[in-house]
């Protein structure tokens, strides 16, 4: 039976058949949490679109395979991944899996056949490995997507179409804070502002414990330099009970802050100053003033990403989240690892080069 027969019998009037490895928090379990009023997991977000058929998932624990099932309960739950694609023909298949399993796991569901991956963030344990992820996919026609959420919730889409239409005039510096670990919150933050601001040239990094190893993650705090001459500074928290995730942006024109991780967006800018001749102050702009995620239509951020990623299958663009964005948040979360090591050092981006030329 060919392939397009095979989606045709099994999973009409959907086109796209999903897979899931990793049937832990973010893949299958952090939607039975009751003060979670939205779709926060991969296997929600699947089962949200009417196009897409939830076909198997993976996981070796088997009251997470037991909780998969009952949720969803045409799917098949496996305890090897490797046997779920070798006995399913998917199109899609999430990685929900912790990072150091990501490498083994995107390349064993490019070999497997599949259109699309979705990987759980950070891409990977090394920027070397994430590297040859980026190169494996790029070679086989495969889609490969990062799950920084943040790129799809409607308030930061707002601040970037602002920032390209010249509301705060040229992007000057970039200042954010993030909770916890440099690899579990920072590369969220770090995503972030290369999406504002671009591809970074070099990073410094700070931390309140100087003998860090290469290996380790800690709550790492630093210094950007974007390519663009916008400067940044990075400002890690150090208890993750204490959730401070927060960008502030400043530009030749105006400010745009964005406050409790998304909640609300304040923008400013520079008018004649009431109280100095010759300068200029912030104000709070009439027309924008302050947005809040009271005012945004409601939407799960992740079923908005999953959309993305399975609309970009068909017309062959690229996700708001590629694989090559997920690579060069491993670079700032290593590189500044790197710089703490060696003595606060400057570091110049990227790590690994041979992909290099097709970043943008």
């Amino acid at each position: 039976m060919s392939r397009s027969n095979r989606l045709l019998t099994h999973c009409a009037p959907q086109s796209y058949r999903a897979g899931v490895i990793g049937l832990g928090q973010i893949g299958n379990l952090f939607d039975l949490d009751p003060k979670r009023k939205e779709i926060w997991t991969h296997t929600g977000a699947y089962l949200a679109l009417p196009d897409v058929l939830l076909a198997a998932g993976a996981d070796s624990d088997a009251g997470r395979r037991n909780s998969f099932q009952i949720r969803s309960e045409t799917a098949k739950a496996y305890s090897d991944y490797r046997e779920m694609l070798d006995a399913e023909r998917l199109d899609v298949v999430s990685v929900c899996t912790p990072t150091a399993l990501h490498h083994a796991m995107v390349l064993a569901a490019v070999h497997a056949g599949v259109r699309a991956v979705f990987c759980e963030k950070p891409l990977a344990a090394t920027p070397e490995q994430a590297a040859e992820m980026v190169e494996v996919c790029q070679s086989a026609g495969v889609l490969l997507a990062v799950n920084h959420t943040r790129r799809w919730e409607p308030i930061y889409v707002q601040a970037k179409q602002l920032i390209q239409d010249g509301a705060i005039g040229r992007l000057e510096a970039i200042v954010g804070h993030y909770p916890g670990k440099v690899f579990t919150m920072g590369t969220h933050l770090f995503d972030l502002m290369r999406f504002f601001g671009g591809d970074v040239q070099w990073v410094c990094g700070q931390s309140p414990n100087a003998a860090i190893a290469l290996d380790e993650e800690g709550s790492l705090s630093g210094q950007l330099q974007f390519c663009s001459g916008a400067t940044g500074s990075i400002i890690s928290g150090w208890d993750r009970t204490n959730h401070v995730f927060e960008l502030d942006l400043v530009g030749s024109a105006g400010r745009l802050r964005l406050s409790g991780d998304g909640a609300a967006m304040d923008l400013c800018r520079f008018k004649e100053s009431p109280r100095y001749s010759g300068y200029r102050e912030l104000a709070k702009d009439d027309e924008i003033g302050l947005v809040s995620q009271e005012t945004q239509p409601f939407a799960s951020r992740l079923v908005t990403a999953m959309r993305d990623v399975i609309d970009c299958i068909g017309n062959g663009q690229r996700p708001a989240c590629s694989g090559l964005d997920g690579l060069a948040a491993v670079d700032i979360a290593c590189a500044l690892r790197e710089s703490v090591a060696h003595g606060n050092s400057r570091v110049e981006l990227p790590l690994v080069s041979s992909v290099s030329a097709c970043r943008t």
